[in-house]
């Protein structure tokens, strides 16, 4: 392959990238891409900071199920475990049934965060009591219904009855350390609120109050496992690089290969109450939809990811070793939304499909 071919790839990239800003669509965003274990696309654009932040919302979520993935591992539970084996208080109120399954599936009935007063988001433990005091709207493992607020609480509960450890503690050792993330964190210290890259809305975005509340530095310092993630593409694609890998950092084993093919199986599907959409799901992941989706893909089991609240997505190949995070600021509506990530998802896909993005031609590129 000469130069120029591989070249070729890296600017239809690039091309794609810059004509999402000259479309308005953001005025900030990060997208990075990995291709066999290594970094080949890292673009950065719109930031004032010389090391930002970005908030991804629910980008986050299946990192926070990871740390549950590696204690699934080591034999400390199975799928179909019940939660009030560990947490014997979540067993009341007809949650006894509930596993920890339904809970990476989305299944577990608890979708709704109404009864959890937003005053008592920073305090974990008044959370927790507010949890084990709700009752399941749907039988447990029945409907698919997106828990937006209520996932990462459940999982990062869940992970400290089983570690004896905090929630933060618990995600640091499992997959900040094996993965060397520098730039992931779900909250940040007041001195590194100048890293965050505001977010906004498009015109016709019409919750505007949403934003006030998302770029204050309460919510930078709020511990909310299922949407309070601060971070980068580069961390976020790295981690879904050893999804692809089967499992293994730079050859070096994370999660045996029968975990990740657990993980990334279909576990339930139906429509979800939350969107009005389609989804399917396996435990703390998403499998595409039908085609256009914000992964470009065409085959509905050949990849996994998680998008961000109307911004962002991140997710990988389970056919081919790449994957892919894309990060902006600006929130849209679901379609333009979609479109936006499909875009670059398919550039990057062709890209690689005819081999101009080779890692192994030593063709990084940054901005």
């Amino acid at each position: 392959m000469t130069q120029s071919e591989s070249q070729s790839g890296i600017d239809k990239i690039q091309n794609e990238f810059d004509e999402q800003f000259s479309n308005e669509l953001h005025s900030a965003a990060n997208l990075a891409v990995f291709n066999n274990g290594k970094l080949v696309i890292n673009l950065t654009r719109g930031t004032k900071h010389p090391f930002p932040l970005f908030r991804v919302f629910s980008m986050g979520k299946p990192l926070a199920a990871a740390v549950l993935w590696r204690y699934k591992a080591r034999g400390h539970f199975n799928w179909n475990t019940p939660v009030a084996e560990f947490w014997p208080d979540f067993g009341t109120h007809g949650k006894s049934k509930i596993t920890i399954g339904h809970i990476l599936s989305h299944t577990a009935g608890l979708a709704s965060h109404e009864s959890i007063p937003t005053s008592d988001y920073r305090d974990w433990g008044r959370v927790i009591s507010h949890i084990e005091d709700m009752t399941p709207t749907t039988e447990p493992g029945s409907v698919v219904h997106y828990h937006s607020r209520t996932f990462g609480w459940l999982v990062g509960e869940i992970a400290s009855r089983i570690s004896g450890l905090t929630f933060k503690e618990a995600f640091a050792r499992e997959v900040i350390l094996p993965f060397g993330l520098k730039n992931t964190y779900f909250t940040i210290n007041e001195a590194d609120f100048g890293r965050i890259v505001q977010v906004d809305g498009a015109n016709d975005w019409t919750d505007k109050a949403i934003l006030k509340v998302l770029n204050s530095q309460i919510w930078s310092q709020t511990l909310m496992p299922a949407g309070s993630l601060m971070t980068t593409a580069h961390d976020v694609a790295k981690f879904y690089s050893a999804i692809s890998a089967k499992g293994r950092i730079n050859g070096v084993p994370w999660l045996p290969e029968e975990i990740i093919c657990e993980i990334t199986s279909l576990q339930a599907e139906g429509l979800d109450p939350a969107s009005g959409n389609f989804s399917r799901v396996g435990y703390g992941v998403r499998l595409p939809s039908n085609p256009p989706n914000q992964y470009a893909s065409t085959n509905m089991n050949d990849t996994v990811g998680h998008g961000g609240m109307a911004t962002s997505t991140g997710w990988c190949s389970l056919t081919h070793n790449m994957s892919l995070a894309y990060i902006t600021n600006r929130m849209q509506l679901e379609k333009p939304n979609t479109l936006r990530l499909f875009k670059i998802a398919k550039v990057v896909r062709d890209s690689i499909n005819n081999d101009n993005l080779n890692s192994d031609t030593n063709n990084e590129y940054s901005r």
